[in-house]
């Protein structure tokens, strides 16, 4: 191997010798170019592929995590001015484990951790901030791990606290949110944010709780109306129910129509009327005493009639009586009974449900079925592509029937209460989708055009490149041996001995004959001759012919003079 090795070595560096200045320099560039192509071949496939790992970030984030992946001595690239960091693919899922180890707060958001290092002699001032501050924090982290919300500031207003009633005022909460592009909130989410936050803080109503967007949009409505937030309450209620009843009879028709045949909207009406009544029943017939006191007085007295002189004297008493005057007599016999009795009594307390259905509509509409199409041996009719013809054909009114029972049963509809259903059995429209097929399509065959096309001038520029770079190199830095084989090869007998004697050609030992010890010089004199004609011939024919022309018409020449 060591010899073969020698060998290669050795001919290049005679094929080397044998070139100009010129296309020594040229071999160099195009070796060194294509020296520097397969380094790039080889350093991008051999490249290390990396990965994002975080995005969006704020300088001080960007440059805390920076120093956290030097520390570890882990590679990392930069992007979109330092708000990306991209590390290597195996190694994402570790870097975030180790950063989320080390508690690393992004955003430069800080809860409770404010309290971790206190100094001694804080004021109570420097410590109400320092916990209105740790609750923004918190209530800035809580809220990110929302979906959709990248970024979030939220502003408290807790008021000093009063010994009066009346001087006492709620706190107030603003919420600013920075959404993730092409993503938006829903209504529940936001309220949902509100009493989240509202519930944080001791005292705060939902109402005080205003939330924009990144562009000052509010997203927070009906706030301080409390009128108008119970009516759309009401409504979203109103309009839940309706849904859940949709969809509740488009379940059921579906199994029997088929998926996508019925369309179902229901229409609930409630009243949200709120009545308390009480209500008293008495038991006379189950009477009974509890409590019975009686009062008897029995008086018997008498007293002299009128006698004497009218006056105060006659009045007094202890006067006695004058002799034969009758006596005035006054007996009282009294009985007073008082009996109290029990009767039994119901109270019955009730209140009306807030929400009551007051009247409920429901209004369905259903396709009909599709049928096969029978010739006149009852035979099914088959369409250009091979599948069975079909044509519509309407629900029987006792199918009709069937399902309003169902609907009606399902829904929970009361006459009494004036509810209605109506089903009508009419074609759906079908959806021409052969244009936005066509569309897809077109769409299709302009991406294989494009990559035929694409990969076409790929091999259109490589053959370029070979043909009219490449090759006119090669044949014009080996075109010197070419020219110049006729003085690489031996021209005597005397030139073959001595290349044999110090073998100045390596490597074409085996290409030059062997000389015998009784070998005619003549003849191989007169050989090496003839093929030397012959190539020189076939590489010229033309001056070949030229040449023999002239020596004809010489020695034509010569006989007319002789």
């Amino acid at each position: 191997m060591q010899d073969f090795l020698n060998q290669i070595f050795q001919n290049f560096m005679d094929f080397y010798r044998t070139l100009d200045g010129r296309r020594k320099a040229s071999l160099f560039g195009v070796t060194l170019g294509i020296a520097a192509i397969m380094t790039l071949l080889v350093v991008w496939a051999t490249k290390t592929q990396h990965k994002l790992v975080y995005s969006e970030l704020t300088n001080e984030d960007s440059v805390k995590i920076q120093q956290i992946l030097n520390n570890g001595n882990i590679s990392f690239q930069l992007d979109n001015g330092g708000k990306e960091i991209f590390v290597p693919e195996d190694q994402v899922e570790n870097v975030r484990l180790e950063i989320a180890k080390m508690g690393v707060n992004f955003n430069s958001t800080i809860g409770y951790e404010v309290f971790d290092k206190q100094a001694f002699g804080t004021t109570s001032y420097v410590q109400k901030i320092n916990k209105q501050r740790a609750l923004e924090g918190e209530l800035m982290k809580t809220i990110k791990h929302i979906r959709g919300i990248k970024r979030v500031r939220v502003h408290l207003s807790l008021p000093e606290s009063s010994p009066f009633v009346s001087e006492k005022k709620p706190p107030r909460a603003s919420v600013v949110l920075d959404i993730e592009r092409g993503m938006s909130l829903t209504k529940e989410e936001v309220l949902g944010i509100q009493n989240l936050i509202s519930s944080s803080v001791d005292g705060m109503r939902v109402k005080n709780v205003v939330i924009i967007d990144s562009k000052g949009g509010k997203l927070t409505e009906n706030v301080g109306d409390e009128m108008s937030q119970h009516t759309a309450n009401r409504l979203a209620l109103e309009s839940k129910i309706n849904s859940q009843y949709e969809q509740q009879v488009e379940e059921i028709l579906k199994r029997v129509v088929g998926e996508g045949k019925v369309i179902a909207k229901v229409n609930v009406k409630m009243d949200f009327t709120e009545s308390v009544s009480t209500k008293t029943t008495y038991d006379g017939e189950n009477s009974a005493v509890v409590s019975e006191v009686s009062n008897k007085q029995i008086l018997n007295g008498s007293r002299p009639s009128p006698q004497g002189i009218p006056g105060a004297r006659s009045n007094l008493p202890g006067e006695k009586p004058q002799p034969g005057i009758p006596e005035t007599k006054n007996n009282v016999d009294k009985s007073l009974t008082t009996r109290n009795f029990n009767v039994p009594k119901t109270i019955t307390n009730s209140k009306k449900p807030t929400a009551e259905i007051q009247s409920l509509s429901v209004a369905v509409m259903i396709d009909g079925k599709r049928i096969p199409v029978l010739d006149k041996d009852g035979e099914i009719v088959l369409n250009d592509t091979g599948l069975a013809k079909t044509k519509y054909e309407p629900w029987a009114d006792a199918e009709i029937a069937n399902f309003k029972a169902i609907i009606a049963s399902s829904v929970g509809l009361s006459e009494a209460r004036g509810d209605k259903i109506v089903i009508k059995n009419m074609e759906f429209a079908k959806e021409d989708l052969s244009e936005a097929e066509a569309i897809l399509r077109q769409r299709e065959n302009r991406e294989i055009i494009k990559n035929l096309t694409k990969y076409l001038m790929i091999g259109v520029l490589i053959s370029l490149l070979f043909f009219i770079v490449i090759r006119p190199f090669i044949q014009w830095v080996t075109e010197n041996t070419v020219e110049s084989i006729e003085d690489f090869l031996p021209k005597t007998i005397e030139e073959l001995e001595k290349i044999q004697a110090n073998q100045k050609l390596p490597g074409l030992e085996d290409a030059l004959p062997t000389i015998e010890d009784k070998m005619n010089p003549e003849k191989i004199e007169g050989n090496m001759l003839r093929e030397r004609i012959v190539n020189l011939i076939e590489s010229n024919p033309a001056k070949a012919a030229q040449v023999v022309h002239e020596m004809i018409h010489a020695q034509d020449t010569n006989k007319e003079i002789a």
